[in-house]
């Protein structure tokens, strides 16, 4: 189907109101940000003097499912169910705000240990990911989910078919840090979208014992459910096999190959354009077939994918295999995020967004640390290695122990997990 076709389907089965129209506003601006930091962030941070080893380790705290928005998750879930989705969104961008701009103090000065408190408000920064996810759940009905999180897939992609390669050229010609100054001015205006345009979904609570809620949801923040126990699982070995191996992905190229900005900005792009194209025709699957043969799918992507990062050397067929990547990452997210939909009610779905993505983080942040340590030891190869191990771990959990929701929304009338758990 033509894209514009794919579109205008889209268009008739969503309700575009004005909740939709301001998360995806804002995702698209995050995916500008995304593309313009991702892609020139590890090279950046090698440049500074970094090893191998220390580039993971800043990973492990703040990149793929690093350590400190894994601790910020389930607070930042938790408050939005509490107090809304609006203020933690704008604290959110501020942080991030603040990240980069303490980057480019740390690339202008050439400190390399300056980057520590940029990293910690980067990961502060985070939370907006289980209250966007929260958000477009209850912005369209259960049958639409899976078009709704492609649909917003999408326009975080869109910007990187041609944002890393613009930003590999002005990386190359001006320095690196030249792109955090634009970042904070694309946070600025996704903190005045926020602000002016995204209207409350959630009334704050009327509990009045803020310190016995505090201390029942500290009990269960990072506990998986007991419905929910092996999809958890399942996301947490998921997050730490892509941590240890793609997680690194292009540090490891430049430091390798001495691959450069340029080239890293080509990958960035064929993985986007994939992922665009791939991203609504998957959302309808996701709706028709359900989220776990999806996620089965997606999963079994990984082994192909990770024999070709292992054997081959070429920039040509390194750029080829990032539409294995795009597959595995535009049918993982949507498919993950219907799956909470359907077996959690409205009023926690904010927290467990969060408390699922600080679980994964608690088991995967050592994933890039234990990457890089095993690039400078062993070599090359041995990273991916490791993602292919636990990529099949994770492939087999889903075949025998994650079950199939049931359809609509008839679970979470009374199969869920109680609040308190």
């Amino acid at each position: 189907m033509p894209p514009l076709s794919m579109l205008t389907s889209l268009y008739s089965r969503l309700t575009l109101n004005n909740t939709l129209i301001a998360v995806i506003t804002r995702s698209f601006i995050s995916g500008i940000e995304q593309s313009m930091i991702g892609v020139i962030f590890q090279p950046f941070v090698l440049a500074l003097g970094a090893s191998m080893s220390q580039l993971g380790l800043l990973n492990s705290l703040s990149g793929f499912g690093g350590l400190i928005p894994t601790l910020a998750y389930p607070w930042g879930g938790w408050i939005a169910d509490q107090r809304g989705r609006r203020p933690v969104l704008l604290a959110a961008s501020l942080a991030a705000m603040g990240a980069f701009g303490v980057y480019a103090m740390a690339g202008w000065l050439g400190a390399l240990a300056m980057l520590l408190p940029g990293i910690l408000l980067l990961g502060i920064s985070q939370v907006y990911q289980p209250v966007n996810a929260a958000l477009v759940g209850e912005a369209v009905g259960a049958g639409k989910r899976g078009s709704a999180y492609s649909l917003i897939t999408l326009v975080v992609i869109v910007p990187g078919i041609f944002v890393p390669i613009l930003a590999g050229v002005v990386a190359e010609r001006y320095g690196f840090t030249f792109i955090f100054p634009a970042a904070i001015l694309f946070e600025a205006a996704a903190f005045f979208v926020i602000w002016k345009y995204l209207h409350e979904t959630r009334s704050p609570s009327r509990d009045k014992s803020d310190a016995g809620a505090i201390g029942q949801f500290l009990k269960r923040a990072w506990i998986p459910p007991s419905d929910l126990r092996w999809f958890f699982i399942a996301v947490a070995m998921d997050n730490f096999a892509w941590g240890m191996g793609y997680g690194l992905f292009y540090g490891l190229l430049t430091r390798e190959y001495g691959f450069t900005p340029i080239q890293l900005g080509v990958l960035s792009t064929v993985s986007a354009i994939t992922w665009a194209v791939t991203s609504l025709p998957i959302g309808r699957l996701v709706d028709r077939w359900g989220p776990r043969p999806v996620l089965i799918l997606s999963e079994a992507v990984a082994v192909p994918l990770m024999i070709v990062w292992m054997t081959q050397s070429q920039f040509a067929v390194l750029a080829a295999s990032m539409t294995l990547f795009a597959l595995n990452a535009a049918t993982w997210i949507p498919a993950r995020n219907v799956y909470v939909t359907q077996v959690v009610e409205p009023t926690r779905r904010g927290e467990i967004f969060g408390r699922l993505s600080a679980f994964a983080g608690i088991i995967a942040f050592p994933a890039a640390f234990i990457g890089g340590y095993l690039f400078d030891t062993v070599g090359f190869h041995a990273p991916f290695v490791g993602n292919l191990i636990f990529a099949v771990i994770t492939l087999a959990i889903l075949v025998f122990f994650v079950k199939a929701p049931k359809k609509g929304e008839e679970v979470w009338r009374g199969a869920v997990a109680a609040p308190t758990e």
